[in-house]
């Protein structure tokens, strides 16, 4: 067994070593939980009081946080490879989640006096899937069917390291932070994902796989433009063949601004949608062109012969569409990257396209592109070596 595996494994009987002993000092046994989750009456079944319920969503976010933690810690001092140590992250979770239907099914049998004096948030954090119990003026339970079921949103950022990484990263996942049932998948540039950034992905909260993909060598050594970011987006297409059933996907760099309402748009793609993109080439706007409410072509500063001329921020594709067409990739070709994985994605033509944005009049993102910066001339040692500013140069590239 290769000594990276061999971590793994450690890590694994460690991490269920800790739950174990967590469940044992709460006086919840797991043969109490099979009981839950095997069925009874409501009059068998334990009523759990409002703090209970919240006590157990936290206990269920530490639970996450601390599976992730521990592997990236492993990761950082062992060598385990992105890849393995996402693979076990998963497994992990997955184990643990079907645990976390405990408290929904518990909730269900409940008596009603004890659904009542769930708060909305706290029932919508136990089952985001199932409409919330609203309480009328006459005291009886009324569901809000207002909120529709979400299906999972998948954000592919390709990125690299560079001085501007860690703040375009940070502005992102606050935009991300506001969302419902999203995972993010960063896809670093690399061989090595960069520990810096796998922090600030663990500080947001959200669903990740921080992932590496590094451009080919053939293609590094090109002259002129390169194909930058088509190894990353690959990656995180073989990463939802492998993980995704259902869903959107969508590719959203990480200098560029995003509307919170694009993504409640891009939630509806049945195939592909598209939306104008703000501040794209010298006409400032790239976007398909509507006209009494019927496609006629694409506005964009560079058409170049592309069957879809649009940018990488105006289109979002659905999961199944797109596992129902297993070759669809991506081409090593500056300036054709979008055109060629919009084409491999045949049978599909201009004129299925679904039109988001208020059929396309509205500009929810935007290339805004942050300046670049030279990087950070280096520290006089001799000056500042006790100062805080080793540290803080530690977080400037």
């Amino acid at each position: 067994m290769k000594p990276s595996m061999k971590m793994g494994v450690i890590v694994l009987i460690g991490v269920f070593v800790v739950f174990y002993q967590y469940h044992l000092s709460t006086g919840v046994r797991f043969d109490q939980m099979t009981d839950f989750n095997t069925g009874g009456s409501a009059e068998e079944s334990p009523v759990f009081s409002q703090e209970d319920v919240e006590s157990y969503v936290r206990t269920s976010k530490w639970k996450e946080d601390m599976i992730r933690s521990a592997v990236h810690r492993v990761q950082e001092a062992n060598g385990l490879s992105p890849d393995i140590a996402t693979s076990l992250i998963q497994e992990l979770l997955n184990h643990f989640n079907k645990y976390s239907a405990l408290v929904h099914d518990v909730a269900g049998n409940n008596s009603k006096t004890a659904r009542m004096q769930l708060s909305p948030q706290i029932s919508s954090q136990l089952s985001p899937a199932t409409p919330r119990v609203q309480v009328s003026s006459d005291s009886h339970p009324q569901q809000d069917f207002s909120q529709e079921t979400l299906e999972p949103l998948y954000i592919i950022t390709p990125t690299y390291r560079r001085p501007e990484q860690i703040p375009e990263l940070t502005r992102m996942s606050h935009t991300l932070m506001l969302l419902e049932n999203i995972h993010w998948l960063v896809i670093e540039d690399a061989n090595v994902a960069t520990s810096q950034v796998t922090r600030l992905l663990e500080r947001t909260g959200l669903k990740f796989d921080h992932l590496t993909a590094p451009m080919p060598e053939k293609y590094k050594q090109k002259k002129g433009a390169k194909p930058r970011g088509v190894s990353n987006r690959n990656r995180g297409l073989q990463w939802i063949r492998a993980n995704a059933t259902n869903g959107v996907f969508y590719f959203a760099d990480d200098d560029n601004t995003y509307d919170i309402a694009l993504f409640d748009e891009i939630r509806r793609t049945k195939r592909i949608s598209m939306f104008p993109v703000g501040l794209c080439t010298k006409f400032g706007l790239s976007s398909p062109i509507i006209k009494n409410g019927k496609f006629v072509g694409f506005y964009d500063g560079w058409i170049a012969g592309r069957k879809f001329p649009v940018d990488m921020a105006g289109f979002a594709v659905n999961v199944k569409f797109l596992l129902q067409r297993p070759n669809a990739t991506m081409p090593f070709k500056a300036g054709y990257e979008e055109d060629g994985f919009l084409k491999s994605l045949a049978p599909f033509e201009p004129k299925d396209i679904e039109f988001l944005a208020d059929n396309c009049t509205k500009v929810l993102a935007w290339h805004t592109q942050t300046k670049k910066n030279e990087a950070s001339a280096p520290l006089d040692m001799k000056l500042y070596k006790d100062t805080n500013l080793v540290r803080l140069k530690e977080q400037i590239v």
